[in-house]
């Protein structure tokens, strides 16, 4: 008997173990905290982590020191189009080569994801419609997403919603500061270079401002990329960071970057790729790896260099 009712009460505590881990998963809190078009609910299936609140959630980019926008209306360059801008005669469009998003806003199957151009949006100085096809990016988020706690990664970001190839899904957003006071900070995790080859270098650090974008995760089998956006201003010191998908994307799935081989090639002294991935570049046994046959190279050389 005794036996029984242990057995039944470690069932009753099982049960009630599940549903405070079920109310958990299901509960409902807008990191957005209402800044975006959608709510972005926060879930925790995995521990007793609270939703992160560290930072401060934006969805513009901010300056906490003095930095100047070339952003005067009279320098824009602009359209007259009466159209939707899908056509060639299109100023903004023809800046960026040619418009590049289709009648779904989506950007078209031939633009080139490894090397892309730099998109130029309509603006205000334009005499387009609002709604016009070139305004992508100023729309802000459209897509649903949720931020939830992974098993091995720490948080990341999930679609709840089957997203096209071409879709935008969300800008990287944070502070804006020049090359040397990001040289000065001590945590670069969520710094993103803007890479401007013709001059002086700003970064965009989402450590204490950010939005959804600082939760996305680095993926050996990225579905997302980055791209370079103009909208407000043509300054080329200063693109907007816009994150589209890659590949079409399942409801459930996480987006993923590919934070590329400079950021690999520092942190993977610290830490490895935890994406499970099977064509994972960056993992503890590919690292083990790499380390054996750089070893192996190197005593190999010296039993040589020892034999002359």
């Amino acid at each position: 008997v005794w036996a029984s009712l242990q057995i039944n009460r470690k069932l009753r505590q099982g049960v009630t173990n599940r549903m405070l881990r079920t109310e958990r998963i299901v509960s409902r809190y807008d990191v957005a905290q209402g800044c975006e078009n959608v709510p972005i609910p926060c879930v925790n299936a995995v521990d007793d982590e609270d939703c992160p609140s560290d930072y401060q959630y934006v969805s513009e980019n901010c300056q906490t020191s003095t930095m100047n926008t070339d952003g005067i209306i009279t320098r824009l360059k602009r359209c007259s189009c009466s159209d939707d801008c899908s056509s060639s005669n299109c100023l903004c469009g023809q800046l960026s080569i040619r418009c590049w998003y289709d009648k779904n806003q989506r950007l078209l199957q031939e633009f080139n994801q490894t090397e892309p151009p730099l998109i130029f949006e309509c603006n205000s100085a334009c005499s387009c419609s609002q709604t016009c096809n070139n305004r992508v990016v100023q729309a802000g988020i459209k897509v649903r997403l949720q931020l939830y706690r992974t098993p091995n990664m720490g948080w990341g970001v999930r679609a709840l919603q089957d997203i096209p190839q071409g879709s935008f899904i969300c800008e990287y957003v944070g502070e804006l500061i020049s090359d040397a006071e990001a040289d000065e900070r001590e945590n670069d995790s969520y710094m993103f270079d803007l890479d401007n080859k013709d001059g002086e270098v700003y970064c965009i650090d989402g450590r204490y401002y950010g939005n959804i974008s600082r939760f996305i995760n680095h993926l050996c089998e990225s579905n997302v990329f980055p791209l370079r956006v103009f909208m407000l201003h043509q300054d080329l010191r200063f693109p907007r960071i816009a994150i589209f998908s890659s590949r079409d994307i399942l409801s459930g799935q996480e987006l993923g970057l590919d934070y590329g081989e400079r950021f690999w090639d520092i942190k993977s002294k610290y830490f490895s790729c935890q994406c499970g991935s099977e064509k994972c570049k960056h993992s503890a046994e590919i690292k083990k790896r790499f380390l054996f046959l750089s070893n192996q190279t190197n005593n190999e050389g010296i039993y040589s260099i020892y034999c002359k």
